[in-house]
């Protein structure tokens, strides 16, 4: 099922692939115990990111950061996702 975006809220254009942080989606997973949950949402996150949505990069600490087109920025945890801006 294709993930679409609110035509409102979306980009006006796509993010510059080259200004991105490449981060691939098996070394994002690999931060994640093996929950059904998780796995469902983080490949959600992933589509996000694969249509240009969204971009994300590993923290040092083991953190997830992902930024959304539209501004806002989370945080994703072992056990939380915290939303920043």
């Amino acid at each position: 099922m294709p993930l679409t975006m609110d035509p409102r809220s979306a980009p006006k254009k796509p993010l510059d692939r080259s200004e991105r942080v490449e981060t691939t989606f098996d070394a994002i997973a690999a931060l994640i115990p093996s929950d059904l949950a998780k796995i469902k949402v983080m490949a959600h996150f992933r589509k996000l990111v694969a249509n240009g949505f969204a971009e994300w990069q590993a923290l040092d600490n083991g953190t997830v950061r992902l930024q959304l087109a539209t501004g806002e920025t989370y945080l994703l945890e072992h056990t939380t996702i915290t939303r920043i801006a």
